[in-house]
């Protein structure tokens, strides 16, 4: 430390003699701020910058590499990628082997398309492509120089051959492999992989025996610290219903050695083969912690019963330490298996499929909602196939709606009454199918049987979101929110979906009217979501500012949007707000005003309509009431309140899961009563502070780069 120059950690980096200073920051605090630049482009440019900025950027530039091949010359400007070199995969591997980068490496990918030349020609003769060969021998000079690599993806659509396998099993440092085997059935050489003793996760894709069946036997065998285990078969068996998949293949060196596999992440996807007596040998139930079963499929066919009823519903052993389960496809015998045993704290019913894309509640980039996504879709008698809109194949399809629908709420009930006897004292993450609209009771029942929930995505039924509103804040927990819209049943309440409406400054007030009219006349719970962004972000505001009862929530979701909420704050009372007839807490008081009992009536905690609601007794005079009423509509300078909350409220300290209606809003005069031209005004369950404010809440509408980090979004989908 003697030899350290005391002045290192005052420099600064400033420009050149006569120019403005640029940054004045001692250099760990630079260090400290490059540390967090994520973006590869970013820390290419700072690489650029100078000196001192290249030397601390250029580890993190490298220390996760991709390079992605492509089967056609790409543009960018008007320029191709490359241009005066080579294609930029190419490039990036020769800076690994010729340069003095490849032990800053520790994780690099190579995925795309590698496009193979004469392909059938070659395998016709018994050869492989020299570009195929060529591709493993740089990649193996590139392997042989990361001595720090710890992990490595090969996901290009070419085969990895022996070269690069052997290069692999030579680092010390390697944890973490991924393979992807190619989909063509041109004969090519198949191998033993060979074993890698310090391997703890391993994912395969793409498995098919009939392309390109290399011996994972051997890999899975000397893997001895593998813990967790990824597979991913081919979408083609399924498909062609062929059960050509053998399990005592992959796994029968475990099985003679009597050594099974002490995973605790164990992963099937597309998996279609027999169940054997023998795979129980194969791991140790009592190590596995995570199990992700995907099959593609939006339930069950009957043409896979055959296959699919040989595995077991009763657990291989008593002392199961299981604690997530992940699936997309519902069955009565998976929920036996749900029922056989207990401790879970994460479940996962996927709602994506490859025959559903469950668009209305999709928000990742590309799966967003446009108005016209919400329209039914067509009836089944105009669909092709058989007479009525079936196929000859469809078992599913040929059946009445309402046998489709009876079968959806019986394997719904199965489901709910394991998940809450089972599963509810230590279930921390709950998505639930949007094929699940739940009703005010067993949403009551799901939340006092689940105290504990951190994450939770549910449908509801539209007439019961207001109950919704009420029950969730029971959830101490609970950070946050999805609620999915079911599925579109056809066309029969009476035409399509609202659009959704623009709100702009100069239309504000026939806006707000219109929006009104929405929420007054809405039958799905998309329309309300289809409203103006900004709406339902005020709305929101108002309805999670309760610190005492949402306090926790940190992200809340409705369909395709999502908001996130941030710290709470203090606003004026917005003019036309009663402030006597409601508690500090926010919560409706005894009423203070008469409704018109011509007027559609609203809950004030939910967004549909509700049954109209008997107020009691005022003890003002009517004179007063009408006085009051006017003095809102009719002041200067009066704020309009939009439409109703889209989640009730109900303190924390109330005990029991009744419902209690909490009476409306005093009603406010319509475009015809009002000549002054006063906008329609709405109501919003205020909670209020001591000294005469209000409190409201900061909410952000945010999209996949927050929805990500939080598992009810990020694991709803076909990936592994």
């Amino acid at each position: 430390m003697a030899t350290v120059n005391r002045n290192m950690f005052g420099a600064s980096i400033t420009e050149p003699p006569g120019g403005a200073q640029l940054m004045a920051l001692p250099l760990n605090l630079i260090a400290e701020i490059v540390s967090h630049v994520d973006d590869t482009g970013d820390l290419a440019r700072l690489c650029r910058t100078c000196r001192v900025l290249n030397y601390m950027a250029l580890p993190q530039l490298y220390r996760s590499l991709t390079l992605t091949s492509y089967d056609k010359i790409r543009y960018r400007d008007e320029q191709p990628e490359g241009i005066g070199s080579a294609s930029p995969f190419t490039m990036g591997l020769n800076a690994i082997i010729t340069r003095s980068y490849a032990t800053l490496v520790r994780s690099m990918t190579l995925r795309g398309e590698w496009k193979e030349y004469e392909l059938e020609e070659h395998a016709q003769v018994g050869r492989v492509p020299d570009a195929s060969m060529l591709l493993n021998i740089a990649a193996r000079a590139a392997i042989d120089r990361m001595t720090n690599l710890e992990s490595f993806h090969w996901e290009l659509n070419t085969k990895m051959l022996d070269t690069v396998f052997l290069g692999l099993t030579q680092l010390p440092k390697l944890t973490s492999l991924t393979i992807r085997f190619p989909s063509s059935r041109h004969p090519q050489p198949t191998f033993v992989i060979p074993g890698m003793p310090h391997l703890r996760c391993l994912k395969i894709t793409d498995i098919d025996p009939l392309c390109y069946p290399d011996d994972i036997s051997t890999l899975l065998y000397k893997s001895r610290k593998l813990r967790e285990l990824k597979l991913h078969w081919s979408p083609r068996m399924r498909d062609a219903h062929e059960p050509s998949v053998s399990l005592h293949d992959y796994f029968r060196k475990l099985i003679a050695s009597k050594q099974p596999l002490a995973v605790k992440k164990m992963t099937f996807q597309n998996l279609y083969a027999f169940h054997t007596e023998e795979f129980n040998w194969a791991f140790d139930p009592t190590t596995v912690e995570d199990v992700t079963f995907l099959s593609g499929l939006d339930g069950s066919s009957l043409v896979n019963t055959f296959v699919e009823n040989s595995w077991p519903t009763v657990p291989p052993h008593a002392k199961l330490r299981m604690k997530s389960i992940r699936m997309d496809a519902v069955s009565k015998r998976s929920a036996e298996f749900i029922g056989n045993f207990s401790g879970l704290e994460r479940l996962y019913f996927v709602n994506v499929t490859s025959e559903s894309s469950d668009i209305l509640n999709c928000p990742r980039p590309g799966g967003g909602v446009v108005s016209s996504a919400l329209t039914p879709p067509v009836s089944e008698h105009h669909s092709s196939g058989a007479p009525g809109g079936t196929t000859a194949n469809s078992p599913i399809t040929s059946a009445s709606p309402a046998s489709q629908l009876n079968a959806i709420a019986s394997m719904r009930d199965i489901y709910l009454s394991n998940i809450t006897t089972n599963h509810g004292a230590t279930l921390r993450h709950l998505l639930l199918p949007s094929k699940w609209p739940l009703s005010t009771g067993m949403v009551a029942r799901l939340v006092h049987s689940c105290p504990n929930l951190e994450q939770l995505a549910l449908a509801t039924e539209f007439s019961s979101m207001d109950s919704l509103g009420l029950l969730i804040p029971f959830l101490r927990k609970l950070k946050a929110i999805r609620l999915l819209i079911p599925p579109p049943t056809g066309q029969a309440s009476g035409g399509p979906a609202t659009s959704a409406l623009k709100i702009y400054p100069s239309a504000r007030f026939d806006s707000i009217k219109m929006v009104q009219e929405t929420f007054a006349n809405a039958k799905t719970f998309a329309e309300v979501v289809d409203i103006d962004d900004s709406i339902l972000t005020e709305m929101l505001s108002y309805d999670l500012a309760n610190k005492q009862v949402y306090g926790n929530v940190k992200i809340i979701s409705m369909g395709w949007k999502a908001w996130e909420l941030k710290d709470f704050y203090k606003a004026p009372i917005p003019l036309g707000t009663n402030k006597e007839s409601q508690t500090p807490n926010g919560d409706n008081a005894s009423p203070e005003t008469t409704t018109d009992s011509s007027a559609p009536t609203q809950g004030t905690d939910g967004i549909g309509p509700s049954a109209p609601y008997q107020p009691a007794v005022s003890h003002k005079s009517p004179d007063t009431q009408t006085t009051h009423i006017s003095s809102w509509s009719k002041s200067p300078g009066t704020r309009p309140i939009l439409p109703p909350s889209t989640l009730g409220k109900r303190s924390r300290d109330l005990d029991g899961c009744e419902t209690h209606r909490p009476p409306p809003c005093p009603r406010t005069p319509n475009r015809a009563e009002d000549n002054e031209g006063v906008p329609v005004y709405g109501c919003y369950p205020h909670t209020f502070t001591d000294d005469g404010f209000v409190w409201k809440r900061r909410a952000r509408r945010v999209g996949w780069e927050v929805l990500q980090h939080w598992e009810v979004w990020a694991l709803d989908s076909q990936e592994i």
